[in-house]
This record gives C-alpha cells, sequence and structure tokens, in this order.
C-alpha cells in the first residue's frame, strides 16, 4: 500500500511540474513579440549647430582724446538714443600734441602777416593802375586763406589743450552716443586714464551698445554639415534660457572659410532670430539651432528602433496569417532618428512583429 500511496504521489507531482513547465513556454511564446502597424507622420531631417545670441550690430565708442575719466552717466542694461551725452573727460594733452598745435599756429601767424603786407602792396599798386585787377583779386583770396587758416590753427591749439572749442561749440571731451540703443558694457569707471582713439592707437572702450531688437544666431557647423546648408534655409531656436520656448529664423550666413581648432573642422554660421513679445533675449544667451535640411508631410512611417536587419538589409516580419509571419524587405526613406519613412515593402493597413519593450 505504501509503494502504491508513493507511485501516485509521484504521478501526480509530476504531471504538475509538467503542466506548469508547458504553461509557462506557451506563454512566453506569446508574450515574446508584440504588434505594430505603420502610421502616417511628418519626418524632418536637420542639422544641430551650437552657439550663442548676439546683436547684429554693436557699436563700441572710444574717446577722441586722451584723458582721465570724470563723469560717465549711463549703466549697463540703460537705453540710450543717438547724440546722448554717455561721460565727459579731463583732458590730459600730449606735450608733443601741444608743441606741434602751437608750431602749426605760429606758422598760420607768419603767413598771415606775410599775406597781409602783399596784399596791402597789391592794392596800392593796383589804384595806381600799375597791376591788372586780377592780381589784386588773387592777392586778395590769398589773404582770406591765411587767416581761416590762423583760425583753424588757434582752434586746434584750443581743443589739444581743453578737448574743446568755444568758437564751434563743440566738445571732444563729452562721449556721445554715436547710435541708438541698449548699453551692453561699460568699461571704465570715473578716475580712470583712456587713450584716444586715432590711426595710432585702437583707443580705450567707452561703453558699448547695441540694437537688442534685432539679433541673430551665430553657431558652427562640422564640415560635413556645411556642405548641405544654404542660406533661405529654416531654422528652430532653443534658447538656453527659455527650454520651453523655440524661435524661428532663416540661414543668412554661411562662412567660406573653414575654422579649424583641436583637429576639428567647422564653419560659422548665422541665423536671424525672430523675437517674442513676452521674452527678452540677452546678449550672449546659449542656443541651439536645428537647422531644416529636408521634410516630409504626412508619408508612412515606422518607428526605427522596429527595424530588423539581414545582410545589412532592414526587413519586418510581417504577419500574412494569424500567427504565420513574412520576413519583408524594406524600402526606406527619410529619418529623423526615431521615425523613418517607409517607401515601399509595407502597406499602411498591414501588421508586423516586433520585439517587446525591455
Amino acid at each position: 500500500m505504501m509503494r502504491m500511496l508513493l507511485l501516485v504521489v509521484s504521478i501526480l507531482v509530476f504531471s504538475a511540474v509538467s503542466g506548469y513547465f508547458l504553461y509557462t513556454r506557451s506563454v512566453s511564446t506569446a508574450d515574446e513579440y508584440q504588434m505594430a502597424m505603420p502610421f502616417r507622420a511628418d519626418i524632418e531631417r536637420s542639422i544641430v549647430a551650437n552657439g550663442t545670441i548676439t546683436p547684429r550690430q554693436q557699436v563700441v565708442i572710444k574717446p577722441h582724446i586722451s584723458g582721465v575719466i570724470k563723469e560717465v552717466y549711463v549703466l549697463p542694461g540703460d537705453a540710450v538714443k543717438q547724440n546722448d551725452l554717455l561721460a565727459l573727460i579731463q583732458p590730459y594733452p600730449d606735450p608733443i600734441d601741444v608743441s606741434a598745435a602751437q608750431s602749426k599756429l605760429r606758422e598760420a601767424q607768419i603767413r598771415l602777416k606775410h599775406q597781409q603786407r602783399e596784399l596791402t602792396r597789391t592794392k596800392q599798386l593796383y589804384k595806381k593802375r600799375y597791376l591788372p585787377r586780377v592780381e589784386y583779386e588773387e592777392a586778395h583770396m590769398e589773404w582770406q586763406l591765411a587767416k581761416q587758416n590762423f583760425a583753424a590753427a588757434q582752434r586746434n591749439v584750443e581743443i589739444v589743450r581743453s578737448g574743446a572749442s568755444t568758437e564751434l561749440d563743440q566738445s571732444a571731451s563729452e562721449i556721445r552716443a554715436t547710435v541708438s540703443g541698449l548699453v551692453l558694457e561699460r568699461t571704465v569707471e570715473v578716475g580712470a586714464f583712456v587713450i584716444e582713439s586715432n590711426e595710432f592707437n585702437v583707443g580705450t572702450s567707452i561703453v558699448t551698445i547695441a540694437d537688442m531688437s534685432d539679433l541673430i544666431f551665430k553657431g558652427q557647423v562640422d564640415e560635413p554639415d556645411a556642405g548641405r546648408l544654404e542660406r533661405g534655409m529654416p531654422t528652430t531656436l532653443i534658447v538656453g534660457a527659455f527650454p520651453d520656448t523655440t524661435f524661428t529664423g532663416v540661414i543668412e550666413f554661411l562662412s567660406p572659410k573653414a575654422l579649424v581648432k583641436d583637429g576639428r573642422t567647422t564653419f560659422e554660421v548665422r541665423s536671424s532670430v525672430t523675437l517674442k513679445a513676452d521674452r527678452f533675449v540677452r546678449a550672449g544667451y546659449s542656443a541651439v539651432a536645428h537647422i531644416i535640411v529636408d521634410r516630409r508631410e504626412q508619408v508612412l512611417a515606422i518607428s526605427e528602433r522596429n527595424l530588423l536587419f539581414k545582410a545589412g538589409r532592414p526587413f519586418v516580419p510581417v504577419e500574412i496569417h494569424p500567427e504565420q509571419f513574412e520576413d519583408r524587405v524594406l524600402t526606406l526613406g527619410l529619418s529623423d532618428g526615431l521615425v523613418v519613412e517607409v517607401q515601399d515593402g509595407l502597406r499602411e493597413d498591414e501588421r508586423f512583429r516586433i520585439l517587446p519593450v525591455q
């Protein structure tokens, strides 16, 4: 009896284990794949460029005389108009410039005295009819020119010494805005010494002014991408400070010369930026430009991760009958890295098998 009982128990345990094994195998076989269908989608192929937002035009204001900053009337962020007073300079004339100006003044004074004597002599001879009128007129003209040169030399000495001219009502010591815009940067403080801007010196920067209503994107693209870019291509801009907002623009410039740095060849690209009323974009914000080089609208597509490959050719197992599949080679089109266009090999109403998402 004991042997019979053990035999029966063994048979029941074996049956239970075999049944569980067969059940789990059938379940895993049914669950090891899923089904999907193609769908319609808009697909864009874009080139990514990293860069910054910058004003299209910014002007650096520099002094016309050397001296010490006496007053500064603006701060970064201030809006200014053309000809607004920005700063005041206490002139610090160069002794060499003063000496040269005084030397020219003496030369002009000597020439004026000489022309005055010539004019007096010519006038007397003309009255006595010893000289024709044309010579008298020439002498009078030379005297007028000498008089003007002397006045100009006087003004030059005044400007070199004090930075201003009372006669012309102008002051080189007054630094004024040459354009309207926003003050981006102020590089001097009261008491700082500044150098004039001329053909020999670049001069000291006082302030930088830019029109913040006209901005552009400046970025870099790799050499393989540069060949696919053209002016007028649309761009979508993501500014780092506003990750939830997109800006638009078009390509305006692509550098004809490469920049090679650390073995990498890149080209500068510039795009316009269409601003939004509720977003103040600051100069220097980092940005990423997605430059659209190709686009397909409402084409048949599948997720690229569902593709399988055999001998380098893409395919999917298409269901031809329930639980029966045929490996169908696909002809693919445009891809954005996530979705790929299917040009041939699959109909919109067909299902295909995919691996389950892990």
